[in-house]
């Protein structure tokens, strides 16, 4: 466009942003900025971008460029600025302007900001107007994601809109010198969301906050379990102290031996209970407040006695995790220790974000549910807590949803970055769901939401693609799905590309899980692909699960895969290990374990199976019947179902009550074993099994590599959550020159692979 040069060589220029620059008080920011620095201009939200238009000269409007990048709030991310010279304009001052639609193309939506330290110190001062407010937030802090109806992102598109701002609120939100300036989710004790209660019977008390505080921390005292409104969605909450308070739980939601996740305090009352690194003690307390899979301490040193109470003893990790709203951390002060805090629902259905849905709820319960602590700001978008670990000294998500969705990820196919007009939806699978919508290079991952068994969950599932293509601004071209043709997530791209005339990918699910690696760390192949779960299903037709796969682009290789064992039971494998048991014990029978070709591998556990008593299960014949007439039968390359297999061999786990439980066990066998060289045989026998499938990859590994001359490995899949496992073969490869890869910022389990197929899509749509 025309450049204007007036006096002092002064000129206008137009400055694009695109990122995370909504909703994290960048617009404020720039405003402040601006004014520190003495230039002229506005900035205004236009779709999901910031643009800032300024006048000034070169120099001083790039030093204004360098400290914008250099100072931005935290929460902010940007990916890319561009800048252009616009007719010249003279402006009073700098403003922040009414924003506009603008280019939807490249919307970002923040996610959800756990409460500040600013807050935090506004909370605990007395003589602050905010003092133990319950929903105190700023700029850099408070919903997002979760109460948002369209952008850009200003308070009257938002639930937010529903609460007239105070005289008090109104002043600090105008005022260019406060840290509330412009944040759309000021509120106090008099204008904003305010605590309420109603008791199980239906009846509402009111009291003020901190009167329905006390009531609280009193029915948590007395063991009883109580609802929660959080950010994004409701919580059920008791003390974890009280076995009566956690059985009532379990019945509540209908679960039976899960461990339930923590939330602490602070990181110093964490690592009363939990072993903890920097690096996770960094994470713990990260903006995003995610659930964080720590050691848990065996010992009590002061004691010498076992540590924590019998809810924390059932795994060797703890789900811990920070409160991230002001409401959670009062609870934990009052109450003056951790509290079991789980998402509001029954196992299996969507997490309650509705009051009324909320209030049926806890009347079903008949009493187990004490009563209902709510507010009225509505929540547009159930997003329950994410889950972390680190491993190999970097954080990895094992299940991205609040705090992490949906900021994109930057994804590039074949190496070059997709053209904007390239617009995907990528299903995911039937497990762990979670689907992902791409425009260009930015692939938007949806927050996880749970087993698409129920028809509640696929409702959830599909109203949240909906709702994100409209944000995002994105009108598929392409639909990708998983091959198996009974998961609804297949149906549903079925109907969706016949609906919209969108063409229709079909992936195998372990090629999926692969390119989720690929996709991360923009591999464009060959690479060795190790791709271990419990199920997929495969071209033959059999259930695969055990696979080393050759990948490169949008294609892959199957190079060989765990030896084919006949399976009973179809899908009631899954939870019946000990089905999975004798199916190997019969194939070890048979003599069959070492005749295999050289596409297959196994693993070999004989003296495992001579340890076992698997032949004097009352149901042995009847499952050898079914197997040599082959009735209700299945072949297997799964990895996980070897893993069941071997826990219940081991007499450690003969069912799953939830997902993995067998092999998490059997996980934690092998820990024990490491940590304690002497112990029992069963945690010996674990530990070998693991050291056996290291070596298995590894050898694999080596001689794909000396026969093709590949030497990037990425692992992959719902096994490699198994840390022993994981850190063994990391520590072999690597041993060995690989460069090995694998997934951090989704999940290796499925709910990683909408963002592989959404590789994959890229890959097929840019040949």
């Amino acid at each position: 466009m025309a450049t204007s040069i007036m006096a002092d060589d002064k000129t206008t220029e137009k400055i694009t942003i695109w990122g995370i620059v909504q909703g994290v008080g960048f617009r404020p920011f720039v405003a402040k900025l601006a004014a520190r620095q003495g230039l002229r201009g506005e900035v205004l939200n236009t779709g999901g971008l910031v643009e800032i238009t300024v006048t000034d000269t070169p120099a001083r409007l790039s030093e204004f460029l360098d400290a914008l990048t250099s100072e931005k709030p935290k929460p902010a991310e940007i990916i890319h600025i561009e800048r252009e010279h616009v007719p010249y304009r003279e402006f009073e001052g700098f403003k922040i302007s009414e924003s506009l639609d603008g280019d939807k193309d490249a919307a970002m939506i923040p996610a959800d900001l756990s409460i500040c330290q600013s807050c935090i110190s506004e909370m605990d001062d007395p003589a602050n107007e905010r003092h133990r407010h319950p929903f105190i937030s700023c700029m850099e802090c408070g919903p997002r994601y979760t109460i948002i109806d369209k952008m850009p992102y200003d308070r009257e598109s938002t639930s937010m809109d529903d609460f007239q701002m105070c005289s008090f609120c109104s002043e600090q939100y105008t005022d260019i010198a406060d840290r509330r300036y412009h944040a759309q989710t000021i509120s106090c004790y008099e204008c904003g969301p305010q605590l309420l209660y109603k008791a199980f019977g239906g009846e509402d008390i009111v009291g003020s906050t901190e009167e329905l505080l006390s009531l609280a921390v009193k029915l948590l005292d007395e063991g009883k379990v109580i609802a929660v409104k959080g950010a994004g969605g409701y919580n059920f909450i008791c003390d974890p102290f009280q076995d009566c308070a956690v059985a009532a739980l379990r019945e509540t939601k209908a679960r039976e031996s899960k461990p339930f996740a923590v939330m602490f305090l602070n990181a110093g009352q964490v690592s009363e209970y939990c072993e903890m690194s920097e690096t996770e003690k960094n994470l713990l307390e990260s903006s995003a407040k995610p659930i964080l899979l720590l050691e848990r301490k065996q010992v009590d040193k002061a004691t010498g006695k076992e540590n924590g109470p019998s809810e924390f003893k059932r795994s060797r990790f703890i789900g811990a995790f920070l409160p991230s709203m002001g409401l959670h951390r009062l609870l934990l002060k009052s109450c003056g220790k951790p509290l079991i805090v789980t998402s509001a629902n029954v196992s299996g259905l969507p997490m309650v974000k509705d009051d009324d849905d909320m209030f049926a709820l806890a009347s079903k319960s008949k009493g187990l549910v004490a009563g209902t602590f709510y507010n009225k700001r509505e929540i547009r978008v159930a997003v329950d807590d994410s889950v972390v670990r680190v491993i190999d000294g970097k954080p990895q998500m094992i299940r991205r949803s609040k705090g992490y969705a949906p900021v994109p990820l930057y994804v590039r196919a074949l190496g070059q970055v997709p053209d904007k007009s390239t617009e995907l939806l990528a299903c995911g699978g039937q497990l762990k769901s979670a689907f992902a919508l791409s425009k260009g290079a930015f692939s938007y991952v949806s927050q996880y939401f749970g087993d698409l068994d129920s028809l509640e969950n696929m409702q959830v599932y599909e109203e949240n693609v909906e709702r994100m293509k409209t944000f995002f601004g994105i009108n598929p071209k392409a639909v990708v799905c998983d091959m198996h043709p009974l998961y609804e997530t297949t149906k549903y791209a079925n109907k969706y590309a016949s609906r919209h005339g969108a063409k229709l990918i079909v992936v195998q699910h372990h090629h999926a899980h692969v390119a989720s690696v690929m996709a991360e760390h923009n591999l464009t192949g060959p690479v060795i692909g190790v791709s271990f779960d419990g199920t997929g299903y495969g071209l033959d037709g059999a259930v695969w699960g055990g696979e080393f796969l050759i990948c490169e682009g949008g294609s892959f290789i199957r190079d060989a895969h765990l030896k084919y064992v006949t399976m009973v039971g179809g899908d009631a494998l899954v939870s019946d290990a000990w089905k999975s048991a004798v199916s190997y014990a019969l194939v070890h029978e048979r003599g069959e374990l070492v005749m295999c070709a050289d596409d297959e591998f196994v693993v070999d556990i004989t003296e495992i199976i001579a340890a076992s008593n698997v032949t004097e299960n009352e149901n042995w014949h009847i499952v050898k019947e079914a197997v040599n007439k082959k009735i209700n039968t299945v072949e297997s390359s799964s990895m996980g179902r070897l893993f069941d297999a071997v826990s219940s061999l081991l007499g450690i786990c003969h069912e799953n009550s939830y997902e993995g439980e067998c092999a998490i066990l059997l996980e934690d066998a092998a820990a024990r074993a490491l940590k304690n060289p002497g112990g029992s045989e069963k945690d010996s026998l674990a530990l070998k099994f693991h050291r056996q499938v290291a070596d298995t990859v590894f050898k694999r590994c080596v001689k794909i590599r000396e026969r093709d001359g590949i030497n990037k490995v990425a692992l992959t899949g719902g096994v490699f959550q198994n840390r022993v496992l994981t850190e063994m073969v990391l520590k072999l490869l690597r041993d060995g020159g690989f460069d090995v890869y694998y997934n951090i910022s989704v999940s290796p389990n499925d709910g990683g692979i909408a963002l592989g197929q959404n590789y994959i899509g890229m890959c097929l749509l840019a040949v």
